[in-house]
């Protein structure tokens, strides 16, 4: 995110450490020129009035559905009506699993740099990249990318350009063993000061599982295999599990809130923050006071004040961090104030619309959350828990809140409301009657042209429907259910706090024999199961998918003024839409985009057959590699 009151020689000089969203803001000008050889000057630059991608037509063929096709061309428009055209291809920059320099990029390894090693003695090799940051420091460009694995993995690789093509020069995980390592890496954002913000979305260490005093307890094998005691493959003990193998903890205790020596789940479900250093080193942070829960990611507004941070799953919140003082470089402990959404439902109509409020959780600094962690707080430190009867009626005294899937029923113990703000935020949340229904909610980013807040639900679906399964204690979402999932524009004030929200985007389930029905669950005229999000600035917002609903994952440019939407990426069929991002590497422009475990999800059609599985099945170990790669050709003129 581009600092509004950014220098045009800091800029020039190549300082794009931010997202493009706001860079395109700060009114910086540069000459522009693409791989084809046009260009716009800085005089032209001024009145660029709109740019246009030509749409990616449909696959066809077994052979488009298995490629990475992208817009072959985009035109830029003047304010004079004159037109520039710019053509555009794909090109990759490294494979997981590919050597850079002294590193296999994707190689999942423990916290001392050692190679984590599967069941059958293997390397263990991530299919998973997903969020992307270009920063460029100490004369250097870098791709921080997120390995979305248990446990995570950050890789940090520099990029040169080499007769006009990026090329990586080496690459290696980034070290997170001062913070404990991370686990499910997801999305990521960047800050003005030139910082990677990541998510770790860790779906299953629910601290209900980890008390032996809950009535959700799970009694874990902890060999290393992700299964329980009782023999069965549990998600909470191969997160368990994965942790253990990096912190090389055998000491984790089943009957103490699963705490070891090193291993605290309540280190895990927060923002990490890495910092590329001009000396090839790097800084790196847990950010305790944005809360705990299950975060695709955070993104700092323009006063480098307010975050807001998604959350990923079935009843689940939005989130607003307020720090302090602006944080106007790297620091290690921020201080501020946690708020949980409240909305108040005014449409169900066309995704629906909602205004806003935000109830104060509680106020902290990170060293204060990470003290606590470190004193090995367990669930019941913070609150009693109980289960519910047969007629979902909570004990006496037991107030009644929906949590992650399931209905709880909790009491808060005396003096521990700091505690369960931070580190059981979703249930001190709920507790305090904030709306914690959301469901998969995923991208985030900023539109500085408009000053609103976008976010991606992927469904509107369980949660976010009218009190689903009878079980809902507030209800304050009562949609129509939409497998194809939502965009929602969040309206800020003047302190970027949010006001209102409304869907503007929609998918369109489609009915067995509509057309395209046989092969598609979503119209392919539009979005299915939205997931990263960035606005890149000329009233464009780019929409990536994570969809087994579509038989390939899109990117779609949405125009936010004239309401149309351009289909620019179609990826190989099974592979998810990530890391999409924008920078320079030397004097050329990048659109960053990976293809996540290529010809792994399997895509349905309406009647939930799935026609395409013969590709799936047939795919070549080359085929089922992931890649980091990038949209070529583009004039560095839009960037500003």
């Amino acid at each position: 995110m581009g600092l509004p009151e950014m220098k045009k020689n800091e800029f020039r000089a190549r300082a794009l450490t931010a997202s493009i969203a706001l860079a395109l803001s700060s009114g910086a000008l540069l000459s522009a020129c693409s791989s084809n050889g046009n260009s716009i000057n800085d005089e032209a630059l001024a009145s660029i009035s709109s740019i246009a991608f030509e749409p990616v037509a449909l696959a066809q063929n077994d052979a488009e559905k298995t490629a990475m096709r992208v817009s072959p061309k985009l035109t830029v428009t003047m304010d004079d009506g004159s037109e520039q055209e710019f053509t555009l291809s794909y090109q990759v920059i490294a494979k997981m699993g590919d050597q850079i320099g002294s590193q296999k990029l994707g190689r999942i390894t423990d916290q001392d740099g050692a190679p984590i090693l599967k069941s059958d003695g293997s390397e263990d090799i991530s299919d998973g990249p997903d969020g992307n940051s270009l920063i460029h420091v100490g004369g250097k460009d870098y791709i921080v990318t997120h390995m979305e694995e248990r446990p995570g993995e950050l890789y940090k690789t520099e990029v040169a350009l080499e007769n006009n093509v990026v090329t990586p020069v080496s690459t290696a995980p980034v070290d997170l063993k001062s913070i404990g390592g991370t686990i499910i890496n997801c999305a990521s954002s960047k800050t003005s000061y030139g910082s990677h913000l990541g998510g770790e979305e860790d779906y299953s260490l629910n601290s209900r599982y980890a008390d032996t005093a809950s009535p959700f307890y799970t009694a874990c094998a902890l060999d290393g295999s992700g299964n329980d005691s009782a023999g069965g493959f549990n998600y909470f003990c191969s997160y368990v599990d994965g942790m253990s193998k990096y912190l090389n903890d055998n000491s984790i205790d089943v009957d103490n809130g699963y705490n070891g020596s090193s291993f605290s789940l309540y280190n895990y479900g927060t923002i990490v923050e890495v910092q590329p250093q001009a000396d090839g080193s790097d800084k790196v942070a847990k950010h305790h006071v944005t809360g705990r829960y299950t975060p695709e990611l955070a993104t700092m507004m323009p006063d480098n004040k307010t975050v807001y941070m998604s959350d990923d799953g079935t009843f689940k919140g939005f989130w607003k961090f307020v720090s302090d003082q602006p944080v106007n470089d790297f620091v290690e402990n921020w201080e501020g104030t946690l708020y949980a959404a409240k909305v108040n439902q005014t449409s169900a109509e066309n995704g629906g619309s909602f205004d806003l409020s935000w109830v104060e959780l509680g106020h902290a600094s990170d060293n204060e959350i990470k003290a606590l962690i470190d004193a090995d707080m367990k669930l019941t430190d913070m609150f009693e828990i109980a289960a519910a009867d047969e007629n979902n009626t909570c004990p006496a005294g037991f107030t009644a809140i929906n949590e992650d899937s399931e209905l709880e029923c909790l009491k808060l113990v005396a003096g521990q409301q700091k505690a369960a703000a931070f580190l059981e935020t979703r249930k001190y949340a709920a507790y305090k009657g904030a709306t914690i229904e959301f469901r998969k909610e995923e991208g985030l980013t900023y539109d500085a042209d408009k000053n609103v807040l976008y976010v991606a639900m992927s469904e509107v679906k369980k949660s976010m429907e009218d009190n689903y399964k009878g079980l809902e204690t507030t209800n304050d979402i009562r949609l129509p259910a939409n497998a194809c999932g939502a965009v929602y524009e969040v309206a800020l004030d003047e302190n970027y706090s949010g006001t209102s929200m409304q869907a503007i985007l929609t998918g369109t389930p489609l009915n067995e024999g509509e057309q395209y029905a046989d092969e598609w669950y979503c119209h392919p005229d539009g979005i299915s199961n939205p997931d990263n999000i960035t606005y890149i600035g000329k009233d464009t917002l780019l929409v990536s998918e994570d969809t087994t609903k579509h038989v390939n994952n899109m990117t779609w440019a949405y125009n936010t003024q004239s309401k149309t939407m351009t289909r620019i990426a179609s990826l190989p069929i099974g592979a998810e839409v990530t890391g999409v991002d924008t920078g320079m590497v030397g004097n050329k422009p990048l659109l960053l985009i990976n293809a996540q475990h290529p010809f792994k999800d399997n895509p349905k059609n309406a009647a939930g057959e799935k026609p395409n599985s013969a590709l799936i099945e047939a795919a070549t170990d080359e085929q089922l590699k992931a890649f980091i790669g990038y949209v070529d050709g583009l004039p560095e003129a839009i960037f500003e």
